[in-house]
């Protein structure tokens, strides 16, 4: 069984603001290369650099212009049903490229750029790997001007504006008559430009301590990391790391924790964007292990726009699962704000998921 209580000083000592690049950023890279060691690992300090500026100029161009047509889609609808729904989808299949987390769109995130950082990698290495488990944890962190919770509410608004509008033009299209009271389009459209435009203001800084987003999961990929060195057979490799992989070439199990520790029940991150799932082969594995552990996981979608780390592994084919935890209180709602303390991470709920991460990589070991 895990440990809990040492998770959780782990977590504590890793708490403090480390957006990439900077000098917190540094001391996480040298603390996570030293705990690596310390438990047996080879260590690789992998370096790039990048530059987010066009991504983020390319999203927030897409979210004004989008609210713009979608303001005046509600406007028109009205009168034009099919100019209405013409400007609606013209405004949201941009959006939605962005939302899905296209593959193409990793290119404006791979930009060489003026910030400077490294995924950190520990392996158990094999000569011939019969399978291969990497277990991930990001070790940045970072504060935005929109909170999680807030982001999340905006996106949703969006979506559901958006949807309601375009339901009311394919209605009024097929009947002849737009249903409901005469102002309920403009509403629609105004809601969903509303929301698109805040969402565009949204910035980044350095002042989270990143306590439930992620030093409690970082924390537990180290202790499943010691756990598995020496109860895994001697033909599996082991992988643990920051962000990012290297070109693998034995079948490959990703094992990705993100905001595991907050206060709540275990949560299996199964599917993102519109619904595309991560693994089959995981989320079995992953139920599996939780009834044995008497655990009664909840399995959520990653709502459209919200990212996180195991999508790149989901394009290049790669099975993957994200385990986390928590509800809608306040460590959950802290994140991506200068609030979020290691404090707020739960120590029986850091050692649970670390017994579930844990007993998912035995299940899959157990069906290779």
């Amino acid at each position: 069984m895990a440990d809990g209580s040492r998770i959780f000083d782990n977590a504590v000592e890793l708490a403090f603001p480390r957006y990439p690049g900077t000098a917190g950023d540094a001391k996480a890279i040298s603390w996570l290369e030293s705990r690596f060691q310390k438990i047996g690992l080879e260590t690789t300090l992998q370096w790039f650099t990048y530059d987010l500026g066009p991504a983020q100029r390319a999203l927030r161009a897409v979210l004004v212009a989008g609210a713009l047509l979608m303001a005046v889609a509600g406007v028109v609808t009205s009168r034009s049903p099919v100019t209405g729904l013409i400007l609606l989808l013209t405004a949201f299949l941009p959006g939605a490229m962005f939302l899905a987390w296209s593959p193409w769109l990793e290119k404006l995130y791979r930009r060489d750029g003026g910030t400077r950082t490294a995924n950190v990698i520990g392996r158990r290495g094999v000569a011939e790997p019969r399978v291969t488990f990497v277990l991930m944890a990001h070790h940045d962190s970072k504060s935005q001007s929109l909170s999680f919770p807030f982001r999340m509410g905006l996106t949703i608004t969006t979506l559901c504006c958006t949807f309601l509008l375009a339901s009311l033009a394919i209605f009024s299209i097929l009947s002849g008559n737009l249903p409901g009271l005469a102002w309920l389009a403009p509403i629609a459209g105004g809601g969903a430009a509303l929301a698109a435009l805040v969402l565009s203001t949204m910035k980044s800084g350095d002042r989270s301590p990143g306590g439930v987003d992620n030093a409690g999961s970082v924390a537990i990929v180290l202790a499943v990391a010691r756990r598995l060195i020496s109860g895994l057979a001697d033909d599996i490799e082991l992988i643990a790391l920051s962000t990012g992989a290297e070109e693998l070439v034995s079948p490959t199990f990703c094992l990705n924790l993100d905001g595991a520790g907050a206060p709540g029940r275990a949560v299996l991150i199964e599917r993102f964007g519109f619904g595309r799932l991560f693994s089959a082969e995981m989320s079995a594995a992953a139920r599996r292990a939780a009834d044995r552990l008497g655990i009664k996981p909840r399995g959520i979608v990653m709502l459209p726009g919200i990212g996180i780390d195991s999508i790149p592994f989901a394009h290049r084919g790669i099975p993957c699962l994200t385990l986390s935890s928590g509800s809608l209180g306040r460590a959950t709602m802290s994140v991506h704000s200068a609030n979020d303390k290691a404090e707020h991470l739960d120590p029986d709920t850091l050692a649970q998921i670390a017994d579930l991460a844990y007993e998912t990589l035995i299940e899959l070991v157990a069906t290779q």
